[in-house]
């Protein structure tokens, strides 16, 4: 009598949870997400670029010579161009040639840029967790990528809620009187990366080359001879036309 009333009782329990289960649905997912902890290397280098004008002239007059170039004064392409300059103004007349002087200089930032690179990974823990959730509801599955942060759901112990997620996941929809199991894996590593900032700097600068004026060209003394001539003709024809006159 005894385990007849225990058979009985059993059965008035699972009847409700068997009608249940013909009406609703129970399913199963999975998702997983990882929390990475950075360990990070701060590297700062500096590029200098250049810009180099060199030009020449006589005197006030315009440039005979200017010429700009993408490389530091020192560079042989500039000391070459500065004998070019001087063999200019020679060729043009000039004389005493000075220079090059620097007319101005200045140097300013003109790029930054920042490159990161994983050294190294080191996974230190995976977490798996399940959680029931009763429809109507829709669980996120699927994988949520790399995420900030992590708390444990406070009804399923080991089941992670992570914040700032990379990926969105995959939303799945219990209907009303569902129930879904979802199964979370939670791995956490150490990354090791090294971040180098690379700040680029130009340097533009300008010398001159100056030059004197040619000296006067003297006249010949050919021409000098034939001017005194003619003065002198002129003047003996002056002279007797007034004789003349008296």
């Amino acid at each position: 009598m005894r385990m007849r009333g225990i058979v009985s009782a059993a059965c008035l329990l699972f009847v409700p949870l068997i009608a249940w289960g013909q009406g609703n649905s129970i399913t199963s997912s999975t998702s997983q997400a990882e929390v990475d902890t950075f360990n990070t290397t701060n590297v700062t280098q500096r590029v200098d670029t250049f810009s180099t004008e060199i030009r020449a002239r006589i005197g006030n007059g315009p440039f005979l010579y200017d010429q700009t170039f993408n490389v530091a004064f020192s560079d042989p392409t500039v000391q070459n161009a500065i004998t070019a300059a001087r063999n200019v103004l020679t060729g043009a007349g000039g004389v005493t040639i000075t220079g090059p002087t620097q007319i101005s200089s200045n140097t300013s930032q003109i790029n930054t840029q920042t490159n990161t690179v994983q050294t190294n990974k080191q996974t230190t823990s995976v977490v798996v967790g399940t959680k029931m959730f009763v429809g109507p509801v829709t669980v996120t599955t699927g994988n949520l990528g790399i995420c900030t942060a992590f708390t444990f759901d406070s009804g399923a112990p080991t089941y992670a809620n992570p914040t700032g997620c990379s990926l969105p996941g995959t939303p799945f929809p219990v209907a009303p009187g569902g129930i879904d199991f979802d199964t979370r894996t939670l791995t956490q590593a150490t990354v090791s990366q090294t971040v180098t900032t690379t700040n680029t700097f130009l340097t533009t600068q300008v010398y001159e080359l100056d030059a004197g004026q040619p000296p006067a060209t003297p006249a010949p003394p050919s021409l000098i001879l034939t001017l005194t001539g003619l003065a002198t003709a002129g003047l003996f024809a002056a002279k007797r036309k007034f004789a003349l006159r008296r």
